[in-house]
């Protein structure tokens, strides 16, 4: 006879990347504070990285805050989402940005990707990803 047992995490709901918009949450350390740990505090959540707006001072920031999260929770993240501000020049820009800031936070470079349009205020500051 053989006995087959459930599986130990059969009700287990599976988790949801997150990105935390770093925007739609300001300058204040302690509310970035607040929302990082109410993101890693919940089981069924995932953050995956920050959005932000494509400048160099927005992406150096969010690089930073990234090697902080690592420091701190010991989770590496892996995307950066960058709000597109219509520049022509905007790749080379951020390119430049992200090889300065990672370097001098020693951080592996994150995935990029662009969003269309600034987030607007009112919106939540986690998305699903």
């Amino acid at each position: 006879m053989t006995l087959h047992l459930p599986h130990r995490f059969v009700h287990e709901q599976p988790r949801q990347n997150t990105v935390l918009d770093l925007s739609a949450l300001g300058t204040d350390n302690s509310s970035i504070e607040d929302a990082l740990r109410a993101v890693l505090e919940q089981p069924q959540l995932r953050l995956i990285g920050f959005r932000c707006s494509a400048g160099s001072g927005a992406i150096d920031g969010a690089i930073g805050l990234m090697e902080q999260v690592r420091r701190d929770y010991g989770v590496i993240l892996t995307e950066l989402v960058l709000q597109d501000d219509d520049r022509a020049d905007l790749r080379e820009v951020v390119d430049e940005a992200l090889d300065e800031a990672c370097a001098r936070n020693r951080y592996p470079r994150p995935s990029v990707a662009f969003t269309g349009r600034p987030a607007e205020p009112g919106l939540p500051a986690l998305t699903k990803s």
